[in-house]
């Protein structure tokens, strides 16, 4: 937009010559010469520009310098037409001139760099507008020097020249918009929801505001909010649609909210906003990803695969191939017998780590894949129904609620998700049910499949044609057919996840180490969710490099000089540790065996590497290299053993004793990191299970702020993570009669159509 302003009074403001005119009298154009008829044409030519008529105002400006061939203004008002219009080599050709022509012109470089950040030429773009700052700053300076930090991620100086845009104009909405963004994109969730509201209490009709303020509240947990002002959000872009009918099509609101609700577990609210999404804009292609997923999680898997085939005919390399080709093994099998059945030992192993790690569909490694058959329509989808039909299943969706709260955390960033609850819950119920009739068996169980089962407490279901381990071949029921339970549960109450065994990923996959990664800081953001981890990290990581050093990225073990250990034990943030090991870096923390008592295992990988612009990835990672996994998974066998025996003690088991171990279960499970996702949190229902299964309910949740699993991956023994979580655990161990009352899960739910008809239940 080019500036032209004069007094209206007296003139027909529908007529450009007597505004132009009236502005070249008054001397407001800026970048005039001074001669009323040359800025007249300059005035008209602006005005042709600001009100889209650009061929009008190109042909004034080429005849301007047909005439004056060093004329700025006619250079950045040709420049700014040619950029409006999307000519932007043209406009940057322009805008240069005018920089050559007057290097103390402020514009010429300002919208030179607004037109070679367009371009893609970022470092150009921010030095362009830090040269116009110079010359003469001002709000719009700084503001578009701010955007192009932010699209080049470095939210850091974007805040700061946001900021500094504020301090000149400080009621702009959309600069305190992007104050917001970049908060958020730094981990600040409370200081970007203060901009958002600043951003909306200037400009109430600000929907994107809105938008990004309900964002924050939900990467925060904070459903509650995040639901009211993504209503908001909705709703003003319906009452101002009249004005701006591009507003009338706010789809990314309804995904953004339907993301939300599908966070929370409510996938019918989820799939209505998805569905209004694709409504409003057929094109919309994360609309139309997750309405299938909705319906996916909801057992309408024909309907589901109908819309990921519309996806796949756009795109035919979409990511969507994995979740269709699983939903069509799933409808295959929605009646199978869910003990005998096993999507981990069913499916591809090329195709699960394919799906794993994202890749195209053309992956060398997908090359000997066989699609899924189609879809069987004798088949029927699963009935949506809202409550159970049958006494049994009511009882055991009834006695799930009160264990699926149970596993909430209560720290920033973890949505409460009732989906997940319920499956946690049911788990729980039949996890503790299989544990205890093994117990009762004497150490083998019972073991019996659906047809020889007598529905007693002490009859085991379990088929090894179903296992994950020695899969058909009869075996006793071990650590890992109990946790098969968890997993089955979780790959069936979330499609939307990849959850598998490691080591029955593509064995080329498994040799070269399957790896597990979360963030604690991913470039300049501190993530949410576990950042509050930080600092007890890094106090890990400084004592193990005291102590024996740090492996550089080429796993090349190196020792820190001792002139430097003052640096290090100083250092409180990723730059400090930075300065200090001035390269890429990481280290294992310690795992002690039980199994073979004085071995020292290699738990989990801290890792600090530089992550550009001027950020940082510090990160835990843990390797499913196969020499690892043999000692983990002879680490969880043997626990497994001691429960076995423990729980066989007469006249009873020593429940303190018990409780440990099956705290060091959950210590040894987590530092495995067995599953491609899912592992922390299929570890604390068995916890739960374990403590269910010798009659025990552990009636307290996680305290505010705790996330069970980092004390078990940065405590160096068993013991002293039980010590650790035993002083708030302990206290909620209560005596429970529920699994002399509840009906057999494994009878009850017997097939994945049963599952997803539980989950669904209202």
């Amino acid at each position: 937009v080019l500036t032209l302003s004069a007094s209206s009074r007296g003139i027909d403001q529908h007529d450009p010559a007597q505004v132009a005119a009236l502005a070249a009298a008054q001397n407001l154009i800026t970048h005039g010469v001074g001669n009323a008829t040359t800025d007249e044409q300059i005035a008209l030519g602006y005005l042709q520009v600001n009100t889209g008529n650009y061929k009008l105002g190109l042909d004034l400006f080429n005849r301007l310098l047909e005439g004056n061939p060093k004329l700025v203004a006619a250079y950045l008002g040709r420049g700014t037409a040619q950029a409006l219009q999307g000519n932007l080599a043209q406009a940057s050709k322009d805008f240069t001139t005018v920089t050559e022509i007057d290097p103390k012109c402020s514009d010429g470089w300002k919208r030179r760099g607004q037109t070679r950040a367009a371009l893609g030429f970022d470092s150009d773009a921010v030095k362009d507008l830090t040269k116009a700052a110079e010359i003469s700053p001002d709000h719009e300076c700084f503001h578009q020097r701010g955007i192009v930090h932010h699209k080049m991620h470095d939210y850091r100086k974007g805040l700061k020249d946001f900021r500094k845009a504020l301090d000149m104009e400080s009621r702009n909405p959309i600069t305190w918009n992007f104050v917001g963004l970049c908060e958020n994109a730094l981990g600040h969730t409370r200081e970007s929801i203060i901009a958002y509201e600043r951003a909306t209490q200037l400009d109430p009709h600000f929907k994107e505001a809105w938008a990004n303020m309900a964002q924050a509240h939900r990467d925060g947990g904070d459903r509650a909010s995040a639901e009211r002002f993504f209503a908001q959000s909705i709703k003003v872009a319906q009452l101002t649609s009249a004005v701006r009918p591009v507003d009338a099509s706010y789809t990314h609101g309804y995904h953004l909210r339907g993301l939300l609700f599908y966070g929370c577990g409510e996938i019918r609210l989820a799939l209505a906003d998805f569905k209004q999404g694709v409504e409003m804009d057929g094109t919309d292609r994360n609309c139309q990803l997750m309405k299938a997923v909705c319906l996916n999680s909801l057992g309408m898997l024909s309907e589901a695969i109908a819309e990921y085939n519309v996806l796949l005919k756009l795109d035919p390399q979409h990511q969507c191939y994995y979740q269709k080709e699983i939903a069509l093994w799933m409808h295959k099998n929605l009646d199978a017998d869910i003990l005998a059945t096993n999507p981990d030992t069913q499916l591809d192993a090329y195709f699960k780590e394919a799906y794993c790690k994202r890749h195209p569909t053309s992956h060398p490694r997908m090359c000997n894949y066989r699609p899924q058959k189609p879809l069987n329509a004798k088949i029927p989808d699963v009935r949506q129904l809202d409550v159970p039909e049958s006494a049994e299943l009511r009882k055991i969706v009834e006695l799930s609620r009160k264990f699926g709260k149970l596993i909430q955390l209560n720290t920033p960033g973890f949505l409460s998700n009732l989906r997940q609850h319920r499956s946690c819950g049911i788990t729980i119920i039949s996890m503790a049910q299989q544990a205890r009739a093994f117990w009762s068996g004497g150490g083998k169980g019972s073991v019996k499949t659906r047809d020889g089962g007598d529905g007693s407490a002490s009859c085991l279901y379990f088929d090894p044609a179903g296992s994950s381990k020695n899969t058909g071949k009869n075996h006793d029921f071990g650590y890992r057919d109990f946790m098969d339970i968890a997993v089955k549960w979780r790959q069936i109450s979330e499609p939307n996840d990849p959850v598998f065994w490691i080591d029955l990923l593509a064995p080329e996959a498994f040799a070269e180490g399957f790896g597990l990664q979360t963030p604690m800081v991913t470039g300049q953001m501190n993530v949410v969710r576990y950042f509050p981890y930080f600092a007890r990290s890094l106090e890990v990581v400084k004592r193990l490099i005291a102590d024996s050093g740090a492996c550089n990225v080429h796993d090349q073990r190196f020792m820190l000089p001792r002139q430097k250990l003052d640096q290090l034990e100083k250092a409180t943030d990723c730059q400090g540790l930075w300065d200090v090991m001035q390269q890429g870096f990481y280290v294992e923390t310690p795992c002690h065996s039980i199994a073979r008592p004085g071995k020292i295992m290699a738990g989990t990988r801290i890792t600090l590497l530089q992550k550009p612009p001027e950020g940082f990835d510090f990160t835990i990672r843990t390797p499913g290299t196969p020499p690892r996994w043999v000692e983990m998974d002879q680490e969880m066998a043997h626990v497994w053993k001691l429960l076995r025996v423990e729980a066989q003690r007469k006249p009873g088991p020593d429940v303190e004793k018990f409780t440990e171990l099956a705290l060091t279960f959950y210590f040894y499970w987590v530092n495995f990191g067995p599953l491609s996702r899912g592992t922390a949190a299929c570890g604390y229902i068995a916890f739960f299970a374990l403590m269910l299964s010798i009659g025990y309910e552990v009636d307290v949740s996680p305290p505010e702020g705790t996330q069970v699993d980092w004390p078990a991956i940065l405590t160096p023994r068993p013991a002293e993570f039980a010590a650790e979580v035993t002083t708030w655990i302990g206290p909620g161990r209560v005596k429970s009669t529920i699994l002399d009352e509840c009906p057999l899960v494994a009878t009850t739910i017997a097939t994945p159509r049963e599952m997803i008809e539980a989950l669904n239940m209202v």
